[in-house]
C-alpha cells in the first residue's frame, strides 16, 4: 500500500473526482467552478478522497467531503476537513458552513454546529449547494473560526 499524500486539486482530477462524487451520492453541481478551492488525497495515482471549500468572502462553504469505501476508517476524511479548515483559517475567514443530508453526525467532532438557512449569508445562498443541489432537508451546520486558533 502506498502512503497516501493531500494535495490541491489540479484540473486533470476534475473528472475523477466528479466520478467519486457520483459514487457517493454527493452532488456534482458547481465543482467545476471552484476546483481551485478542491483538495484530493491520493494513494499512489490513486484517487482515494476529496474536500472542497468555496470562499465568499469573510464565509466559507465547505462541500463534497468523500473517501472511497476502500479508504475509510483511516482519518482520510478528518485528514481532508483538516485541510480544508485550516485553509479558511488562513484565509481569515469568519465562518465556514456546511450543508450535509448523509453525515450531520460527523461534523460535530470539528465543532460545526446545526444552524438555520436563515442566518446563511446572501453569497452563499445564491451557491450551487443551497440553490438545489443539496435537498431541501439537508442539515445547514456552522463554524465560527476563531483567528487565534492554530492554522492546520
Amino acid at each position: 500500500m502506498s502512503p497516501t499524500t493531500i494535495e490541491p486539486a489540479r484540473p486533470g482530477d476534475l473528472e475523477p473526482i466528479l466520478a467519486l462524487l457520483s459514487e457517493c451520492d454527493l452532488p456534482a453541481d458547481g465543482v467545476a467552478d471552484h476546483l481551485a478551492g478542491f483538495w484530493v488525497a491520493r494513494e499512489g495515482d490513486a484517487l482515494a478522497g476529496t474536500v472542497g471549500l468555496e470562499e465568499y468572502g469573510a464565509h466559507g462553504l465547505l462541500r463534497s467531503l468523500a473517501v472511497r469505501p476502500a479508504h475509510r476508517r483511516r482519518g482520510l476524511g478528518a485528514e481532508l476537513t483538516g485541510h480544508a479548515l485550516g485553509a479558511a483559517r488562513s484565509r481569515s475567514m469568519r465562518a465556514v458552513f456546511l450543508l450535509t443530508d448523509a453525515a450531520p453526525d460527523y461534523f460535530p467532532r470539528f465543532s460545526f454546529r446545526p444552524t438555520s438557512r436563515d442566518v446563511i449569508p446572501s453569497s452563499l445562498k445564491a451557491s450551487a449547494e443551497f440553490t438545489g443541489a443539496c435537498p431541501e432537508g439537508a442539515t445547514c451546520m456552522r463554524l465560527d473560526l476563531d483567528a487565534s486558533a492554530p492554522h492546520t
